[in-house]
């Protein structure tokens, strides 16, 4: 026979026994009320906790490539901006071609603009959005142009003077020039002159900018073009233009040479302005399959999103029940507790 002993201990703790289990089940409650979804995921879903971090694991990613392709849009926008302003100054430059002949006083005039030109595209081509260089290709930490007084000028001077016979010191002021023929002037131009922007004398002279755009992976299987080189032949074509018309002795050249300087001048200058808008759409067409990656990679990410709340997500009136039941049950736990520290064992004798 087996008696079972009543004692005051044991009368105390029976209450508060149940303490332990109803206070995680309060905390459980209140995490899954708070963030409306399962306090442990892993417990709850058993075998099925590997679904729900591999959907999570595709939303980080998804995520990132957002944030990148913020990034990348951003930078577009300011290269699409410094090709306007290269642009604009290329279509200027053609008007004041256009518009003056060579007569008198227009040597001056277009000698200036082209070298104000020339300056210009060269601080473009320098623009930085303060990480790295627009135009620097790969090589985005490198500064990609030189200036033309201390780079490229001094190549240049010494083609002209060692054609011409021209002062090396300073053939631009060399009095000679003036007895330099039309014919001769489309030769050099077309030999020793453009010599001086092929792929070796610019990256020699010109330009420390990568061939190689950079590219960004916009989605997970899809990467575009983000970026612009300074040696795309628009650049060097436009930089033709200018030097030719800036320097090469213009305000010293008779009035035909002048002119075939100019025709010359227009001939690249057209071509550059055709170029730089085929590279304008270019970054257009990047910027539009940008758009069209976050579009899709919103898709995915709702439709994850969707399959997440149903395996993990809680009924929120369902868990606010079970919150007020577990408060319940825990006050009453300690209200018969208290009642029972009033009880003696020898209300049972």
């Amino acid at each position: 026979m087996k008696t079972t002993f009543i004692s005051t201990h044991t009368l105390h703790n029976a209450p508060r026994a149940a303490l332990p289990r109803l206070q995680e089940a309060l905390a459980k409650a209140n995490v899954e009320l708070t963030t409306g979804r399962r306090a442990d995921v892993g417990l709850d879903l058993g075998v099925g906790t590997g679904e729900t971090i591999a959907l999570r694991i595709e939303q980080t990613r998804l995520k990132a490539l957002a944030d990148g392709n913020a990034i990348a849009s951003a930078q577009l926008d300011r290269t699409q901006a410094a090709l306007d302003d290269i642009t604009s100054g290329a279509n200027e430059f053609m008007e004041k071609l256009v518009g003056i002949q060579a007569a008198d006083g227009a040597a001056t005039v277009l000698r200036q603009h082209a070298r104000t030109g020339l300056a210009a595209l060269t601080a473009t081509l320098n623009t930085s959005d303060g990480r790295r260089y627009l135009f620097g290709g790969q090589a985005s930490g490198t500064k990609p142009m030189s200036d033309y007084a201390g780079g490229p000028k001094a190549s240049i001077d010494a083609a002209f003077a060692a054609r011409f016979g021209l002062d090396p010191a300073d053939p631009q002021s060399d009095p000679a020039v003036a007895a330099i023929s039309p014919a001769d002037m489309r030769d050099f131009l077309a030999t020793e002159f453009a010599a001086a922007f092929d792929d070796a004398a610019w990256s020699a002279n010109w330009s420390q900018a990568s061939d190689t755009a950079r590219t960004s992976l916009i989605a997970p299987s899809e990467t575009v073009e983000t970026s612009v080189s300074a040696n795309e032949t628009a650049m060097r074509k436009l930089a033709m233009a200018f030097t030719m018309v800036g320097e090469l002795g213009t305000t010293k050249l008779s009035a035909a040479t002048l002119q075939s300087v100019l025709d010359s001048a227009r001939s690249m200058t057209g071509a550059a302005i055709s170029e730089l808008s085929g590279i304008s759409g270019r970054l257009g067409t990047a910027q539009h399959r940008i758009d069209a990656a976050n579009t899709l990679m919103q898709a995915a990410g709702d439709v994850s999103s969707t399959r997440l709340s149903v395996l993990e997500a809680v009924d929120p009136a369902e868990a606010k029940t079970r919150l007020d039941t577990i408060t319940t049950q825990i006050e009453m736990s300690y209200a018969l507790t208290s009642r029972m520290l009033k009880l003696s064992i020898m209300n049972y004798v």
